[in-house]
């Protein structure tokens, strides 16, 4: 008997015999098995794959006739490679493990191996029945196998070894040794916080995100966030919070549920994590719900489909809870593509405003327009744009050296995010969380902003602008904002801010001046404008509130 045989039959005996027996796991499919699938009739255990005789040439000793199916394999937008039919050793395991071949179909006998009725196979809806549709399932026997940055091609697996085989393609023995079920599924690491998936994939950032580090617990309230593991915290489930390796639910990218959102929502419904979920019910909100499977990790945001996904906002994979000073990304935003002040893609942004730009670089046909505008750009970048005779200041700093109605801490060398509007009406409020996912205040306002006039002024109707700027000093009969007449027109004609102001930038007109065309029209001469005089003082040409200036000075 020459030598490499004579390992082989060690091995086999080491399995049946040694520490981690392979008697007391679901691979002994004989009387004495410990599964649900066990034989009515078999007392040897090896023969259900090996055999010492009248064996295969496919594996050492092997007893199961070879494998022909075709099987519908793995693919995604972003793969790099190409998921091909199962090699050799893979389909050992699919010869079981597709549910098509009896278990007792074995070699060295004429007569199948006897199972209970209806259990000669594994049955349909057990998780260890792959079928012939691996679409589902991690891909297998990669063409032009990939060695980029997030992927760690020396902790491939050899089919028989270890890891640092990459000469080898992907095989089910990469990952699993069907003789030792030391730590569950018959894998070869230890799982627990990624083992498994961590030796092949390197994702940037991802030792110190959240979904690595966090020790949050499931609560017990609504479903179970990890029905496919004992594991109790965040960090120790980590890929396995949002990804199944066999039997996902996804179209692409292995996920357990098939709406992108409700991986993210078993968690962030306040049963794990800050509930997300209750702020995506409210009346303005990013509609997640509305997109399935358009949104993928390399898309161009000048060419991409319209939509909206929780991962355009955040990166899985490097979120953490880091802060930021404007117009700087948090550590919620790390590692997302976006657009850049100039119109430029960026991977990732650096700033907060690049990801918002990344969709709302142009009026999008499924967000309505709130007030039109004497002059629309079409884009709110052009909005910000530090050009413009006036701003916000989301990308610099603004151009108006004297705004006597900010609040403390602003001042008018301050830089903002375009959360410190938009965002969740609750957020702050005990473990309610900030961001713009939903508000009772359309357009997702943090507080409440009246767009139409008519309205008696009150603190709630302009909260959104009082949030930053003294209400007081605005209704001032005595004009301590600088403009005397705020009052006539806030207070007296019941005009809202925003009848006069445009909240994002005004391209001509400093003082954020750009008219609402519902209620200012041209003047008897065709003139719809205003004219800026210095030193709080400017003149008005136009019509409103049944008045036509001609101009009207102040």
């Amino acid at each position: 008997m020459n030598k490499s045989l004579l390992l082989v039959l060690w091995g086999m005996v080491s399995a049946l015999w040694g520490q981690n027996s392979i008697l007391n796991t679901k691979h002994n499919l004989s009387v004495s098995g410990p599964g649900t699938l066990t034989s009515t009739e078999e007392t040897e255990v090896c023969i259900f794959c090996h055999a010492s005789h009248q064996g295969s040439a496919a594996a050492p000793l092997w007893n199961r006739s070879a494998n022909t199916t075709t099987y519908t394999m793995y693919g995604s937008p972003s793969m790099t490679s190409t998921s091909s039919q199962p090699g050799t050793v893979s389909r050992l395991c699919l010869s079981c493990h597709d549910g098509t071949v009896a278990l007792g179909m074995v070699l060295n006998r004429v007569d199948p191996i006897a199972f209970p009725v209806g259990m000669d196979k594994i049955p349909p809806g057990y998780r260890s029945n792959l079928s012939d549709n691996l679409a589902d399932d991690h891909p297998l026997h990669l063409s032009g196998h990939p060695n980029g940055a997030e992927l760690n091609c020396t902790g491939c697996h050899d089919s028989h070894g270890g890891p640092g085989m990459t000469s080898r393609p992907l095989e089910c023995t990469s990952c699993h040794d069907a003789h030792d079920d030391t730590w569950g599924h018959f894998l070869k690491v230890n799982p627990v916080q990624g083992g498994v998936c961590l030796l092949c994939h390197n994702k940037t950032n991802w030792t110190t995100s959240s979904h690595k580090t966090s020790n949050a617990t499931w609560n017990g309230s609504g479903p179970d966030p990890w029905p496919y593991t004992d594991w109790t915290t965040t960090s120790d489930n980590a890929c396995f919070n949002c990804h199944v390796p066999h039997g996902s639910s996804s179209q692409y990218w292995l996920l357990k549920s098939s709406a992108e959102e409700d991986n993210c929502l078993v968690c962030h419904n306040g049963n794990v994590a800050q509930n997300i979920q209750s702020d995506l019910m409210k009346a303005s909100t990013h509609p997640v719900e509305n997109y399935t499977a358009i949104h993928t990790p390399d898309e161009d945001p000048l060419t991409m489909v319209t939509h909206v996904e929780c991962t355009d906002c955040h990166n899985p994979h490097q979120v953490n809870d880091g802060s930021g000073a404007a117009p700087a990304i948090r550590g919620s935003e790390r590692g997302v593509p976006g657009l850049d002040k100039n119109g430029s893609p960026v991977q990732p942004a650096v700033n907060e405003y690049e990801i918002c730009l990344k969709c709302h670089d142009h009026d999008l046909p499924s967000i309505p327009t709130y007030v039109p505008r004497r002059d629309n750009t079409g884009s709110i970048r052009l909005d910000f744009a530090e050009t413009n005779a006036s701003y916000h200041p989301v990308f610099g700093v603004g151009k108006n050296p004297d705004v006597p109605t900010l609040l403390s801490p602003w001042t008018e060398n301050s830089i903002m995010y375009c959360t410190d509007c938009h965002s969740s009406d609750t957020g702050g409020t005990g473990s309610a969380p900030n961001g713009p996912h939903g508000s009772a205040y359309a357009p997702l306002l943090k507080k409440q902003l009246n767009f139409t006039d008519h309205q008696s002024e009150n603190s709630s109707l302009y909260a959104a602008c009082y949030d930053c700027h003294d209400r007081n000093m605005i209704v001032n009969k005595n004009g301590g904002s600088g403009f005397k007449e705020h009052r006539k027109h806030v207070v007296g004609e019941k005009a809202a801010c925003t009848t006069c102001h445009d909240p994002h930038g005004s391209v001509n007109n400093t003082h954020l001046i750009n008219f609402n065309t519902d209620y200012v029209s041209p003047n008897r001469d065709g003139e719809l404008r205003w004219e800026d005089r210095g030193n709080h003082r400017g003149a008005c040409y136009l019509k409103c509130h049944g008045e036509d200036h001609h101009p009207e000075s102040y």
